[in-house]
């Protein structure tokens, strides 16, 4: 959306843009954990939905994966005149990623698949969210968005993830440790409740795209170092 408004639009739909990030921000952030819930319905109505804030009730890895690497590259594709929009995204970033910085598996130098929750029973490294953050701080930090300090963490994670599940065999690589997929709802799926349980039930897999890619892109980073 950002960099189409860029090459076509003229820059008319900035606001809008921004305000997306923005709303996310202010309604799904947990100032105290420093982390973004997965899912959030205005309604209250939704049944993974709490009553009074309409959120859901984890801090899924992916999700806030998503959301990191989505700030990252809007910001980069914003005109150069488009100063005040980028501001405003990028110091949203920096509290997103400073917040991060906390997740880090000190040992293992990934992040959990329900972020806030390391060590419990059932939960994992998870490869491709780890993968998302840590191509979102090399580049913030590489475009002089964050702090440089973030360049080497982006690193760690990703050697964290080679280290841990990247593997050969017979010529060939394979990636483990890849959530295969994760959801809130529908009413016919109340499985997808947004729980503990349920986040760590979903499969996990080898070679997924929704982790090979965001592999791909860290990898792209780590060249640029």
């Amino acid at each position: 959306y950002t960099r189409y408004e860029t090459e076509f639009g003229g820059g008319k739909n900035y606001e809008d843009i921004v305000s997306q990030f923005e709303n996310v921000f202010a309604h799904m952030y947990d100032k105290r954990k420093k982390l973004y819930y997965h899912g959030w319905d205005c309604s209250k109505s939704a049944f993974w939905s709490d009553k009074q804030t309409g959120l859901s009730k984890s801090f899924w890895l992916r999700a806030v994966g998503w959301y990191t690497v989505g700030l990252v590259d809007a910001i980069s594709y914003f005109a150069e005149s488009a100063e005040k929009y980028r501001e405003r995204l990028i110091k949203i970033f920096r509290q997103t990623a400073v917040g991060l910085e906390n997740y880090i598996d000190p040992d293992k130098k990934m992040f959990w698949q329900v972020v806030d929750r390391g060590g419990e029973e059932g939960n994992y490294l998870e490869t491709s969210g780890s993968a998302m953050i840590a191509y979102a701080m090399m580049k913030g930090a590489r475009l002089g968005y964050l702090d440089k300090k973030f360049a080497k963490l982006g690193e760690e994670i990703f050697n964290g993830i080679c280290k841990e599940y990247l593997t050969e065999t017979d010529g060939k690589l394979n990636l483990g440790g890849i959530c295969l997929m994760a959801g809130l709802g529908p009413e016919t799926n109340r499985r997808r409740d947004g729980t503990y349980g349920y986040y760590i039930s979903e499969p996990v897999v080898e070679n997924d795209a929704k982790g090979t890619g965001p592999f791909v892109m860290a990898y792209t980073e780590i060249k640029r170092l």
